[in-house]
């Protein structure tokens, strides 16, 4: 009876993931961070946030980097409430294993005999969303970066603690994003 009820838990699981996602909207940035749009909850975006994601999410390069899909989710999460992308201020600092997300085509190739950078189309859209990047001068030097090697539209900044230091002192609200 236990092995049943574990499978038809799985069944279900599968069943409520994939209803999930076919209401995943993209309102702002396509093809990634979707979200399901919920008008009733008790908290919606507003107008005026500001927050900075600390982004550290390692994945394979072969696949987009959570940290950033995350930031793409709450862009989309206002424009499923209506509003635009300009209503929030949004930095994002990526550093450690999330490094090599910002780099170019051209050095990912050479790094990882991956032709394209599956990050730099939602690093454009991002860009085009007004979300400020950064990455963290020290991680770059400590996994052997160079700063000509950073993704168009991406910052290089002293380090990733003086991003989060110096927003966090200008009001902006710390997601951590590891």
């Amino acid at each position: 009876m236990m092995k049943r009820t574990f499978v038809a838990a799985i069944i279900l699981g599968l069943v409520s993931v994939a209803y999930a996602e076919d209401k995943l909207v993209y309102p702002t940035i396509p093809n990634a961070g979707g979200v399901v749009p919920l008008p009733h909850a008790s908290e919606q975006p507003r107008k005026g946030a500001k927050v900075v994601f600390d982004i550290t999410t390692d994945v394979k390069p072969s696949e987009l980097n959570k940290g950033l899909e995350r930031v793409a989710r709450l862009i989309n999460l206002y424009g499923s409430a209506g509003l635009k992308a300009s209503d929030v201020k949004i930095a994002l600092v990526v550093h450690g294993e999330a490094t090599k997300s910002i780099l170019t085509d051209e050095t990912y190739r050479s790094k990882f005999a991956i032709d394209k950078n599956p990050n730099l189309i939602l690093i454009g859209e991002l860009k085009k969303a007004g979300v400020e990047m950064f990455v963290c001068g020290q991680a770059l030097a400590n996994k052997g970066f160079k700063e000509s090697e950073v993704a168009d539209g991406v910052k290089v900044a002293s380090a990733a603690l003086t991003v989060v230091i110096n927003r966090q002192a200008d009001g902006y609200s710390y997601v951590p994003a590891h």
